[in-house]
């Protein structure tokens, strides 16, 4: 089940991926490293602000859509979303205009004001899609992530090239692709919500669930990119924009297959644990933490072991030598991360103990902070990639341990350790490629590692790889 539903998702994971490493690749040529860093500050900074701000209301959207279809009350749930979302969005509004009017540099208070425009336009968009996957109408999900994620990246690079938009010009893109979808998607949403009304009742259970759940994320976010914001005061914007590069082709990279692992698996799960109990949701969450672990595990390897013919490509010429040195960090942190993000922090959302979850994440966020402040001045760049890896190595162990308690989430071992020997045999067969550099050499290791780690994972049956082939081969057998 979990496999079919994954194949309906590929779509918007690839083309998230695609918009990803093509604005890496356009962007850190087009831009200087300096704007390249503005950029990245300006996105770090709308992420913290609209998860403080918005988020909140994007996961009750989620999180109360199968309960309010149940009981028949979807178009109640739609007119209360949309009126605490217009709230919501005033508030981010606000608070950027605070970050624009603290900004010193003209550049990135321009960026600022360019990703504050797209805060009107994505909470409507955002809960919609939230909507449509509770609802599991996966072809709608997916063609709407493909528009927006490639038109966004489409016209972003367009106005980078050809106008003196500079750090702004990504936001720009976006924005002009967030408006008409957000025609599309609320003109939906009041179709289907007619005859609903606001009720005011379900706005503390929203709040309750919700606020702790945009905490957790924004914490989440200032250990993933707030150190950005100590680069740039120890080192200044041009280490931002380098240490961004790299983050952006691994980090991202690795982050999407988890995503899109979960854009299949989370339903699954909250749909067992609701109509079938603890138990059942048990068996669903072995699928889906197999899943997750036998798509990204590779692809945290593969970046790790070709990093440096893969940033010649993909990265402009003065970025590229420093963040290939931190790649291979940032694969592992990533897919520690996507462990922590989207297999981990289910148990506290089924439980609704999202609450407990945003406390413990404080402890890994503070002690990044604090890692930063040390090893950046000691060491440079690469005190930032450090602190990272152990600090979400804290947060796995940490939210682990207590997730244990809330529900029962299944550690599939022998399927991790399948897993883990595909990827050993991929990476023993790309160190024995030649490394004739650039696009060739990337062309040979990604072609060898991927067909030794497939042909691995079949003869282990990790993670049931087996029976996903099996599954991929009837399905076009049928179409044919």
């Amino acid at each position: 089940m979990i496999w079919r539903r994954l194949f309906g998702y590929f779509p918007a994971s690839l083309a998230g991926g695609l918009a990803s490493f093509g604005a890496v690749f356009a962007l850190t040529r087009l831009l200087s490293p300096a704007d390249y860093g503005f950029y990245a500050l300006a996105l770090t900074t709308m992420g913290i602000v609209y998860t403080l701000s918005i988020t909140w209301a994007e996961a009750a959207a989620y999180r109360f859509a199968g309960e309010a279809q149940t009981k028949g009350k979807t178009p109640d749930h739609i007119r209360t979303i949309m009126a605490l979302l217009a709230a919501s969005a005033a508030l981010g509004i606000a608070l950027m205009a605070g970050a624009i009017l603290i900004a010193a540099d003209p550049m990135l208070r321009m960026a600022l004001t360019a990703a504050m425009s797209t805060m009107v336009l994505t909470p409507l968009v955002n809960a919609a899609q939230e909507m449509n996957r509770a609802q599991q109408r996966i072809s709608r999900y997916s063609t709407l992530r493909v528009c927006q994620d490639i038109g966004a990246f489409a016209l972003g690079t367009f106005l980078a090239w050809r106008t003196g938009l500079g750090a702004a010009a990504p936001f720009m893109g976006l924005a002009s692709v967030l408006a008409l979808l957000a025609v599309v998607e609320g003109a939906r949403l009041w179709r289907e919500s007619e005859g609903g009304h606001f009720r005011r009742e379900r706005v503390k259970p929203y709040l309750a669930y919700g606020v702790p759940v945009a905490i957790a994320l924004a914490l989440n976010i200032a250990l993933d990119a707030g150190d950005r914001f100590l680069i740039a005061l120890f080192l200044g914007p041009e280490a931002v924009g380098v240490y961004a590069a790299g983050y952006g082709l691994a980090d991202k990279s690795v982050g999407l297959l988890c995503a899109w692992a979960a854009a299949a698996g989370a339903p699954m799960m909250m749909a067992a644990w609701e109509r079938e109990g603890p138990e059942a949701m048990r068996e669903v969450s072995a699928h889906v933490a197999r899943t997750l672990l036998l798509v990204a595990a590779p692809a945290a390897t593969g970046l790790a072991l070709a990093a440096q013919p893969l940033s010649d490509v993909m990265i402009g010429e003065a970025m590229r030598a420093q963040a290939a040195s931190i790649m291979p960090w940032i694969a592992l942190s990533g897919l520690i991360n996507g462990f922590v993000l989207h297999y981990i922090s289910e148990a506290y959302q089924l439980s609704h103990r999202t609450d407990l979850r945003a406390w413990l994440m404080a402890i890994p966020a503070i002690a990044n902070v604090a890692l930063n402040a040390i090893l950046l001045p000691w060491i440079g760049l690469m005190g930032a990639v450090y602190a990272t890896v152990a600090c979400y190595a804290l947060a796995l162990l940490l939210l682990a341990s207590v997730a244990r308690r809330l529900a029962p989430l299944s550690w599939p071992w022998r399927d991790f350790f399948k897993v883990a020997g595909a990827c050993s045999a991929m990476a023993i067969a790309v160190r024995m490629a030649p490394a004739a550099g650039g696009m060739t050499e990337l062309l040979v290791k990604a072609s060898i590692g991927a067909t030794v780690y497939v042909m691995a994972a079949l003869v282990f049956d990790a993670a049931g790889a087996r029976a996903a082939l099996q599954q991929f081969v009837s399905r076009r057998a049928r179409r044919v």
